[in-house]
């Protein structure tokens, strides 16, 4: 009651029914003696809309609908007692795909040689069975705006909009985003921006409209987009 904003008012009661949510959740499962043998994950799918709910991305730029960290990073919490180390905090980057691919490995179920996962087991790497990043990059598409961002170790390449010229950060220096060091570091640059390339060459159009789209483009009838966010 003590926050002035209406819309941030509504946003933190809304995030604390959430949090009672969850601890709800988990007191269940420990009640069922189910705790050591569930895998809870927890995320939010893209980072805050602040026009809309006056959240707050700080220190990242941008919110949810930019290809920014402010719209893309988020809080991914993950619980398995026994087989998480409690307390990790893990700093490799990491994406939502990496959820369906780690339990499907626990599960032990077939995975289609011809239709492999986006997504990388995360279970070696916390438990530290595997060392390095679970990806050599992460990548965005937002067909709609022709945005992308690539993301490499420290560095990330962002095509804010179609026809913008690709900008680069150093995240580990820059984690606001505030300085384009492209100029300076052309090599990093054209790196980026040949895997981001690659990878786009591998997608096909959505099949589906987007939401903001004028004119849609449309996709070959029937099939599944490989990824149009990854």
């Amino acid at each position: 009651a003590d926050i002035q904003n209406p819309k941030r008012r509504t946003y933190a009661a809304m995030v604390s029914a959430v949090d009672d949510g969850v601890g709800k959740l988990l007191a269940k499962l420990r009640e069922l003696n189910l705790e050591t043998n569930t895998l809870v994950v927890y995320l939010s799918d893209n980072g805050g809309p602040t026009a809309d709910n006056a959240s707050s991305n700080k220190p990242f730029r941008g919110a949810k609908g930019s290809p920014w960290e402010g719209g893309i990073r988020v809080p991914f919490a993950a619980q398995w007692p026994g087989h998480i180390p409690k307390g990790l905090v893990y700093e490799n980057p990491v994406i939502s795909l990496d959820i369906f691919a780690t339990i499907t490995a626990l599960a032990q179920a077939p995975v289609d040689p011809a239709r492999p996962l986006d997504g990388v087991n995360l279970m070696p790497y916390l438990t530290g069975e595997k060392s390095g990043a679970p990806h050599d990059a992460i990548y965005l598409r937002m067909f709609d705006k022709g945005a992308y961002a690539v993301r490499s170790g420290d560095y990330k390449l962002v095509i804010p909009a179609k026809g913008s010229a690709p900008e680069l950060f150093n995240l580990k220096q820059d984690i606001g985003e505030a300085s384009d060091i492209s100029a300076a570091h052309t090599n990093e640059l054209q790196k980026l921006e040949t895997k981001r390339a690659a990878w786009n060459a591998q997608l096909i159009p959505p099949v589906f409209d987007g939401l903001l789209m004028a004119n849609p483009p449309k996709g070959e009838k029937g099939r599944v987009p490989a990824s149009t966010e990854d």
